[in-house]
């Protein structure tokens, strides 16, 4: 070796002449190896670290005892270069020490050899614990690591730049948004040319990195924000937020988060927010004309998809043919168009007409172009660049479509909504105003159509009071002379002339009843009428009833039974129309009951109420025409008027009469097997008695 640092011993033995004590005060280990690698001496420190005695050690080849396997090898890699001379010292060789206890300490040697008069006998070597140290220095590197995982899959794209702006790091979320490498950007600023196409914005963003502490940046916080648009390698673009902040003086972090989805999330509110306000808007053209809603239409579907012109059309009856109703202020302003053409034929029009053919809403970001249906654009025409059309529907049929033009940008699916659902509550509103108008319109007719029915009615009122008061007043001495004659006053009569008199007289009866129906119901309707009220005992009523009818009746028919409780208590009413009801009720009993059947009248107290119940076995009524029995002129059939007689007055009458007595009326039956009709009326207390 060109130099030695091996340390020449005076005379032999000097290891016995270095003090121990001072070998063992010292910081570090220190260990003797003799000619052979044996041990042969070990200050305290080392013996403390390892928790050796001296005695294991002494003597023993280090390599078996202090070194670990797996660095054995390159130990006595060390060993042999020393006995060759290839090498006469180490320093800062870091081997671990085995302790005592099979665990392991870390260790910086440092290594010298010696000799005796040329000759080497061994090694001296010092030893710092390095332990802490190291296990420092490994948690740094795996925070390091960590770190480096941290940004490598960070959810933000993040580049570091050093003090010449030339990025020196681009993660994986970068790339994956924005498409460039390393190789592609080989200097920040050239990048930023072409990644932002706002000069402005760009030129501000970059000023803004190369600036220095002491002006624009913020000491304090040292991160800068921004919000700005990247144009990617593949070409779209996306709305970026930026924070970028100069980390060390060489060095400068930027944080990309891609907010492009939360930007067309707000604007898709915004403009949900613009499309509502133009339908509340709408809602107040009630009283407008249908062109002052189309325009007014048109000019917010301009504005809600940021194009420059638009058109509103509709689809005529035969669905052949459409009829321009309305332009944008824009597009007339930019038209110089001489006679204007406003009808068209669906299979002639051009490429605007497809979303009447496909019956669907049609983009066409490429208007420029060349296509099939495209018809070419007469002199003076607006200069389409993209196009959008929609059309509404009503009942599965196009009635009308909306177009756009000439948007900046491309069209999408959120124009398609906002044209679609602001042109449907357009088409909702003029369908309304129309259907509005024809209401009016039947309304006023109505009206004129009640007036003349007032008139009428009135002019029936009239006439139904002469005629009843004309047929009543000769009926009065028909009813009376047949009773004189029936009763044999005017002199004797044979037994035919008898039968005679008695169908005149029971017919005479028939028509007062009648007449008596008619003129109550004129005072129902007047207001007139007036009701007379006594304490009735119901039962008296209701016999005398039946005396009558079974009197006059001509011919056998069918037997009536009577279920009477006894004790029964007084009613408050007015007995000649309690009679009329009664007479109605059991009149239609027997009309309507076979002469081999059987009416029954019970009567019933329940509670503070009597309860009237005639039932007959006759032909019953049909369910769904019960809930209409007590209807003005409701008769069940024709034919069973012609067979049975009437004129649907009784029922309605007796209804009439017994609510006005506080009480209440009702029928269950069953067709084919007979009829119950249930009157319920409040009796009179006893203590008012």
């Amino acid at each position: 070796m060109a130099v030695s640092n091996r340390l020449e011993l005076s005379h032999p033995g000097i290891e016995n002449k270095i003090s121990a004590k001072m070998m063992d005060i010292l910081p570090m280990m220190i260990l003797f190896l003799d000619a052979k690698g044996n041990v042969s001496f070990v200050n305290k420190r080392l013996l403390e670290l390892t928790g050796y005695e001296e005695k294991d050690i002494s003597d023993k080849q280090w390599f078996d005892v202090l070194v670990p396997d797996q660095f054995k090898s390159e130990s006595r890699s060390i060993w042999d270069k020393f006995i060759s001379d290839e090498i006469d010292s180490i320093e800062n060789l870091e081997i671990p020490l085995l302790k005592r206890d099979g665990t392991d300490i870390f260790v910086r040697w440092n290594a010298v050899s010696f000799a005796d008069d040329g000759i080497f006998k061994g090694i001296i070597i010092s030893g710092e614990d390095i332990t802490q140290q190291k296990l420092s220095q490994w948690e740094l590197e795996e925070s390091e690591l960590l770190f480096r995982n941290v940004v490598e899959f960070s959810p933000s794209s993040i580049a570091l730049l050093d003090s010449s702006y030339i990025p020196i790091y681009f993660n994986r979320k970068f790339t994956e948004t924005f498409g460039y490498t390393l190789e592609d950007v080989l200097e920040m600023g050239k990048w930023w040319e072409f990644a932002d196409s706002d000069p402005h914005r760009r030129k501000s963003i970059f000023d803004s990195w190369c600036s220095n502490p002491s002006s624009s940046w913020d000491e304090r916080s040292n991160v800068h924000k921004k919000e700005c648009k990247i144009s990617c390698k593949d070409g779209s673009v996306k709305d970026i937020k930026l924070n970028f902040a100069k980390i060390t003086d060489d060095k400068i972090i930027l944080l990309f988060n891609n907010i492009t989805e939360m930007k067309a999330a707000q604007k898709a509110f915004f403009l949900d927010e613009l499309r509502l306000e133009a339908l509340v808007e709408l809602n107040q053209f009630t009283g407008s004309m249908t062109n002052d809603i189309l325009n007014f239409s048109l000019e917010k579907a301009v504005e809600l998809t940021e194009s420059k012109v638009g058109y509103i059309a509709f689809i005529n009856e035969d669905n052949a043919t459409t009829s321009v109703y309305s332009w944008s202020e824009k597009s007339m302003e930019l038209c110089k168009v001489q006679n204007i053409t406003t009808e068209f034929n669906v299979g002639e029009m051009g490429l605007w007409g497809e979303s009447i053919r496909q019956r669907r809403p049609v983009i066409t970001n490429d208007y420029w172009r060349e296509h099939s249906f495209k018809k070419g654009l007469p002199e003076g025409h607006v200069d389409i660049r993209n196009h959008l059309g929609i059309p509404i529907f009503y009942n599965d049929k196009i009635v009308m479509i909306a177009g756009v033009g000439n948007k900046d940008s491309d069209y999408n699916s959120s124009d398609i909504r906002q044209i679609t659902l602001l042109m449907q509550g357009t088409w909702e509103l003029i369908q309304r105003k129309q259907s509005e108008e024809q209401i009016k319109a039947y309304a006023e007719e109505l009206a004129r159509n009640n007036k003349e029915l007032e008139s009428l009615d009135r002019m029936k009122d009239e006439f139904m009071a002469n005629i009843t008061h004309e047929l009543k007043t000769p009926l009065i001495p028909i009813k009376g002379y047949s009773e004189l004659l029936f009763e044999g006053h005017l002199g004797a009569l044979d037994k035919d002339q008898i039968k005679s008199v008695g169908v005149i007289l029971q017919n005479a009866k028939r028509l007062h009843k009648l007449i008596d129906s008619l003129l109550y119901m004129q005072n129902i309707y007047s207001g007139n009428i007036q009701y007379h009220l006594d304490s009735i005992d119901i039962v008296n009523v209701l016999d005398k009833v039946i005396d009558d009818l079974l009197y006059m009746r001509s011919e056998k028919g069918p037997v009536v039974n009577k279920e009477y409780i006894l004790s029964l208590p007084f009613l408050c009413g007015n007995v000649t129309y309690l009679e009329q009801v009664f007479s109605h009720i059991l009149e239609n009993a027997l009309k309507f009951t076979s002469h081999e059947g059987s009416i029954t009248i019970i009567v019933l107290q329940e509670g503070n109420k009597i309860h009237v119940v005639v039932r007959d076995t006759g032909i019953g009524i049909p369910k769904d025409e019960i809930q209409h029995i007590f209807k003005r002129f409701y008769q069940m059939d024709g034919s069973l008027t012609r067979r049975y007689g009437g004129n649907g007055l009784g029922l309605y009458l007796c209804k009439s009469i017994v609510e006005a007595h506080g009480g209440s009326i009702w029928a269950t039956s069953e067709e084919g097997k007979g009829t119950e009709i249930h009157v319920l009326l409040p009796a009179i207390k006893e203590e008012n008695i």
